[in-house]
């Protein structure tokens, strides 16, 4: 699965799904990264699938 953290102008950060999908927002970047690991390393204790940060003017180019 590939995902996105996208970190809004607050600092808060939203992790998604490529297709844009809304599965949690968060704090800070830090916590959505940590959530995003620690789900990853409960899956059948397989290293995290990529997931990248963008930043709010890359959403459009990135999801849609």
């Amino acid at each position: 699965m590939y995902c996105l953290i996208k970190e809004w102008p607050n600092k808060m950060a939203t992790l998604m799904t490529e297709d844009g999908v809304v599965l949690w927002t968060f704090s800070d970047v830090e916590e959505a990264r940590k959530v995003w690991q620690d789900w990853c390393s409960l899956q059948n204790d397989k290293k995290p699938s990529q997931s990248s940060q963008i930043g709010s003017s890359d959403l459009s180019e990135q999801i849609f």
